[in-house]
């Protein structure tokens, strides 16, 4: 001990107990205070009714003329669309009376009200008055239905009083209707089992809307001439309640029995044994690997060179090819394309593709060529074929 603490103590001026134990901090006494907090959670249905629609994006205007025999790939584009519908709107949560105080306090009345006017059951375990203890908290909860999804902002408040004290406390949540808490029917299964599925996109809208679009091909063919009708039906299955649908589309096609049509080179080219398109059989009256008259190439060969620097050997060749394809897969004729055949076939037989032609020889090639190249398009002879 210090001296001049010695000297107060032994003059009755500095009591022993004056020196507190450390660590120990005197208690301040703070009277009756009381908070609340609260939550809102909204919770609500939304329910999908879907629609169908199926229709044929090739051919334009769904309508095919083909040769016996000649396979086109038909594409569909089946759209869906999921119009939302809101249901059973509710929101729960709960309400927190804490006393934070250090006395207790008598809680005199408790409402839980929204902006719209509703008024909220609270279930708290207790009746009112009830006393909460110093340092205690008293935890109810609420479920409430609302007629709609309307935003809110809902109050809970308490009245209260300790001794000569009283007074309210409040707490305040708002709340939004923006993700469904349960979705009925959200999404859709799609089938179309005549055709073979392409690719898909979808989308939704900011109010809830789905839109689907699936996009399906289906290859078409008729050996036989006539009049033929393909129907093709896609369904759907919703993912919750199994609800179905379906969307039908058809295509009309004319395969003429008298006159047959005609396909362009571009057509030939690729249906051929080596592809990419499917094979037309026609090929095999010709053979691809046939060497073409003095060329030194094959038939399918030349069909692939490119008459560049306006070769008129090839310029010809080509539509000359394309032609007799569509004469041996069974074309009608006229006079002009015969006489142009049989000037190809004689011009042919003399020249090779790397001789020098004179204007006038090269000039009439390409006006042959054109003459052929009008018939393999349809514009003279039977028709165009759809390609």
């Amino acid at each position: 001990m210090r001296y001049w603490q010695a000297v107060l103590l032994a003059a009755g001026l500095l009591g022993a107990c004056s020196q507190a134990p450390q660590g120990v901090k005197p208690q301040v006494a703070v009277g009756a205070s009381v908070t609340v907090e609260k939550t809102a959670v909204p919770e609500f249905k939304r329910t999908y009714r879907w629609t169908m629609e199926k229709k044929v994006t090739d051919p334009a205007g769904g309508t095919l003329t083909l040769a016996p025999g000649q396979s086109y790939l038909v594409k569909y584009a089946v759209s869906l669309v999921g119009t939302p519908t809101d249901s059973d709107f509710k929101v729960k949560g709960t309400v927190t009376i804490k006393n934070t105080g250090s006395v207790d306090v008598l809680l005199q009345a408790l409402s839980d009200t929204l902006s719209t006017g509703e008024t909220v059951a609270l279930n708290c375990g207790v009746s009112l008055p009830y006393t909460l203890p110093a340092g205690q908290s008293l935890s109810c909860t609420y479920s409430q239905s609302l007629p709609n999804g309307q935003s809110r902002t809902n109050t809970a408040t308490v009245s209260w009083n300790s001794g000569g004290e009283s007074g309210t406390a409040s707490a305040q949540a708002s709340f939004a209707f923006t993700a469904p808490t349960e979705v009925v029917d959200g999404s859709v299964t799609v089938q179309d089992p005549s055709a073979t599925l392409v690719s898909a996109i979808s989308g939704i809208t900011p109010e809830g809307i789905i839109s689907q679009t699936y996009f399906f091909e289906r290859p078409v063919r008729f050996d036989s001439c006539g009049q033929y009708e393909v129907k093709n039906t896609a369904t759907f299955t919703t993912n919750t309640t199994g609800t179905q649908g379906s969307a039908s589309a058809t295509v009309q096609v004319n395969v003429p029995c008298a006159g047959g049509c005609t396909l362009t080179q571009g057509y030939w080219k690729t249906h051929s044994k080596y592809g990419p398109a499917p094979y037309d059989s026609t090929w095999a009256k010709l053979g691809e690997d046939t060497i073409f008259y003095l060329s030194g190439q094959s038939y399918y060969q030349v069909l692939w060179t490119s008459p560049s620097g306006g070769n008129a050997y090839y310029i010809l060749a080509h539509q000359f090819i394309a032609a007799k394809l569509n004469l041996l897969k069974g074309a009608a004729t006229t006079p002009a394309v015969d006489a142009a055949m049989a000037w190809a076939e004689s011009f042919f037989g003399t020249y090779k593709p790397s001789d020098s032609l004179s204007k006038t020889l090269a000039n009439q090639a390409k006006s042959y060529a054109a003459t052929l190249d009008s018939y393999n398009n349809g514009l003279i002879g039977p028709g165009h074929c759809s390609e």
